[in-house]
């Protein structure tokens, strides 16, 4: 082994280190996901994106310590699968960071929408079923403080700056599901950003494992041409 496939080696177990850091990283990020979504009732897309986030972590952990034991052993099988599971894995990432995109902006499978629709629903039958998104959020219905007008009730205290209606100005004007929409889009800032990071990072180390199987494959040519 020359020197530049030893050098490809130490960059490629390098990377892979990273990988897991930010493999155990996601899954955390993805348990706390799940913790935070189980404080509200809006939504079971939440607990899917959580799922989803914990799942990724756990194949990125998985592929990283198998790409550094292939690396160590230089086993070309090993790097080549370790290769083709690395692209496999970018090509699902960008799936995920399409979804993160354009999860929200759809509901999240309609769930959203759902969860909203059913809250609206036991705030026209009794008054107060919005009050902890209102009070949350400082946001104001579902669409906007209109909504209260629409069906003949009083806008609620929930729906006030520190929950006193003084006069129009200390109504909150934004409807609850945009600032929830918003909410989600903000705690999945962090998923994407450490998902470009990955795949970022899995080209490169997609790179380097090719060429270290190249190196390897080359070098065991010239053994068995010397041994001839």
């Amino acid at each position: 082994m020359g020197l530049a496939a030893t050098t490809v080696k130490h960059l490629l177990l390098l990377l892979n280190f990273v990988f897991s850091v930010l493999g155990l990283a996601l899954i955390a990020f993805g348990i706390f996901f799940l913790i935070s979504a189980a404080e509200n009732a809006v939504s079971i897309g939440e607990n899917v994106a959580g799922g989803l986030i914990i799942g990724l972590g756990v194949v990125i952990l998985i592929i990283a310590v198998f790409g550094c034991l292939a690396a160590i052993h230089e086993a070309p099988v090993r790097l080549l699968i370790y290769v083709g599971a690395v692209v496999l894995l970018i090509l699902t990432q960008l799936l995920f960071l399409s979804m993160a995109s354009h999860g929200t902006k759809d509901g999240i499978s309609g769930s959203i929408n759902e969860g909203f629709d059913r809250l609206w629903e036991a705030e026209r039958n009794e008054s107060g079923a919005l009050a902890y998104y209102e009070n949350w959020l400082h946001c104001c219905g579902v669409n906007s403080s209109e909504d209260y007008w629409i069906i003949h009730h009083a806008i609620p205290s929930s729906c006030c700056l520190d929950n006193k209606c003084v006069d129009q100005s200390s109504v909150y004007k934004v409807g609850c599901k945009a600032e929830f929409i918003e909410y989600l889009d903000d705690k999945l800032l962090v998923f994407k950003i450490v998902c470009w990071l990955l795949v970022i990072g899995e080209a490169v180390g997609a790179v380097f494992g090719w060429l270290l199987y190249s190196s390897v494959k080359n070098q065991s040519r010239r053994n068995n041409a010397v041994w001839m």
